[in-house]
């Protein structure tokens, strides 16, 4: 018992909490917004405004509650390229789903599961070390 309270005291395991529960956040929109327009418009474009909305939500949520630092310019830098390097893969791996025969509704949740480890790896350094 005493090791679980040793690990849940880390900060570092609070931190990927909090990240865990603005990433939650931030993807639940981003996939409800996904999926509002993906009927209605190309994947792409569902994808790019869908994004855009979460990434904004993200950046706020990021900053004052996951790391708790104060926002600068050069962190929101560090946090477009981040977010950057992001979009891009998801770009690529949407449309590479969707070739693949994943209906476009759904394509957007594979693509997630493969984004979303590589995104905590980008935005912590980009957030925490700039």
């Amino acid at each position: 018992m005493q090791d679980i309270k040793t690990i849940i005291s880390q900060p570092k395991f609070r931190e990927v909490i909090r990240f865990g529960i603005v990433g939650g956040i931030a993807t639940v929109l981003q996939v409800f917004i996904y999926w509002l327009l993906a009927p209605r418009l190309n994947h792409n474009l569902a994808l790019i405004i869908s994004y855009v909305v979460s990434l904004v939500v993200n950046f706020l949520l990021t900053v004052y509650f996951t790391f708790q630092v104060k926002p600068t310019a050069r962190k929101g830098v560090g946090f477009l390229a981040s977010h950057a390097v992001n979009f891009t893969l998801q770009f690529l791996l949407l449309n590479l789903f969707i070739r693949l025969g994943v209906d476009r509704q759904w394509a957007i949740v594979p693509v997630l599961a493969v984004c979303i480890p590589i995104n905590f790896l980008l935005v912590r350094t980009s957030v925490k070390k700039l």
